[in-house]
């Protein structure tokens, strides 16, 4: 994830069958925007509340390299997770957290941004984004 300048991954992305995943956000050329976090495991993370209000924005994903998309995600969520010391911890998560958040979820769950892209016309290469929308 850092090599690749992600700011999350999930168990499933690297062929571990588990309900983990990482949020660990920081400017890099990929996220130039992002703000900088400490990393945070959730372990058996659970969705327990959502804003009514989306926002859609660009996404990328360390299983699709090089591709770019529009993703519509909630604004806001309400999460419960175990953090690595086994501790159930509650969090409100907002703007690219929470979309951290609920990329990450979808990964163990099955899912990946591409299933979510409301309209494939906005997919567009990594080199082509950076330069015309980052």
């Amino acid at each position: 994830m850092v090599k690749a300048q992600g700011v999350g991954i999930a168990a499933p992305q690297v062929g571990v069958p588990w309900r983990v995943f990482i949020v660990a956000p920081e400017p890099s050329v990929r996220y130039p925007k992002a703000p900088k976090i400490l990393p945070i495991v959730m372990v058996n993370p659970v969705l327990l509340r959502h804003s009514k209000e989306m926002i859609t924005d660009w996404e990328g994903c360390l299983s699709v390299p090089g591709l770019r998309g529009r993703v519509p995600r909630w604004k806001s969520v309400d999460a419960e997770f175990l953090d690595v010391q086994g501790i159930t911890r509650r969090v409100r998560l907002e703007g690219f957290i929470a979309r951290i958040f609920q990329h990450e979820f979808d990964h163990i769950n099955g899912m990946v941004y591409i299933d979510r892209v409301a309209d494939t016309r906005t997919f567009m290469m990594e080199s082509v984004y950076r330069k015309r929308v980052a």
